[in-house]
């Protein structure tokens, strides 16, 4: 009998051992899927957004002026190196998936890469890429139009527009047209209208061949559309984004 209870003791004992360390394994599990990794070796330093109205003159015979209206945003992700951390470079950054979380009112929204120089970075952007992918490899120094980021960190690119949102149409011949955000109020947009957000996936991978994936979110156009030419915002608080190894 004594035995008996011995035999029982021992089992309860592993099987509570059993239990214990499956409930901190999936602890572990739940804490990495909310945390992600603690350091990354690069990781986010800030997000630049850019945003303005563009204009388009159409040609029309019947009207003085006939604009049509779009706005854009600029982004610029800066990515830094923790030194502490790591001693590898990167082999490339990825930005794909990206998922429309509220949408606007009006218009259409596309992606494009940058294609040209600083003074014009896409005046020749045409493919939209909203449901591909966007790759900087890395190299020795930063190129938006070549698509290459320093392998040490540096900077990356593309624009998030919001298209055919409508047209201005006017024939006073003694108005004043600046080609600004004041063209949404005169075409009667309000910019409730074009607010939106966004999110996409930005995918660090390095030469070691390890990659570590977070979801980033963004708010669109950034500042006041309507009153400022250019408005921005520089954002650095990233304890929302949620980097895993892939």
């Amino acid at each position: 009998m004594k035995q008996i209870k011995i035999d029982m003791l021992k089992k309860c004992t592993f099987l509570a051992f059993i239990i214990i360390a499956i409930t901190i394994v999936i602890s572990i599990i739940i804490k990495y899927n909310v945390e992600g990794e603690v350091i990354t070796p690069y990781y986010i330093e800030k997000i630049l957004i850019i945003s303005r109205v563009n204009s388009q003159n159409n040609e029309d015979s019947e009207n003085l002026w006939n604009i049509s209206l779009a706005e854009n945003n600029d982004i610029f992700i800066s990515l830094k190196k923790d030194n502490n951390s790591t001693t590898d470079t990167i082999k490339n950054i990825k930005i794909n998936n990206f998922k429309i979380i509220s949408s606007p009112q009006i218009g259409k929204i596309c992606v494009y890469r940058p294609t040209g120089d600083l003074s014009n970075l896409y005046e020749h952007s045409e493919q939209n890429y909203l449901d591909g992918s966007i790759i900087y490899t890395g190299a020795r120094v930063d190129t938006l139009k070549t698509l290459e980021i320093g392998n040490e960190g540096g900077m990356i690119g593309f624009r998030i527009s919001l298209e055919d949102i409508g047209k201005y149409i006017s024939n006073n011949y003694e108005e004043e047209i600046v080609h600004d955000g004041s063209l949404l109020t005169k075409a009667g947009i309000p910019a409730e209208n074009i607010k939106f957000s966004i999110s996409f996936d930005l995918t660090i991978n390095l030469n070691n061949d390890i990659g570590f994936q977070g979801t980033v979110n963004l708010k669109l156009p950034s500042g006041d559309i309507i009153n400022e030419k250019e408005p921005y915002i520089e954002l650095t608080d990233f304890s929302d984004v949620v980097f895993k190894r892939l």
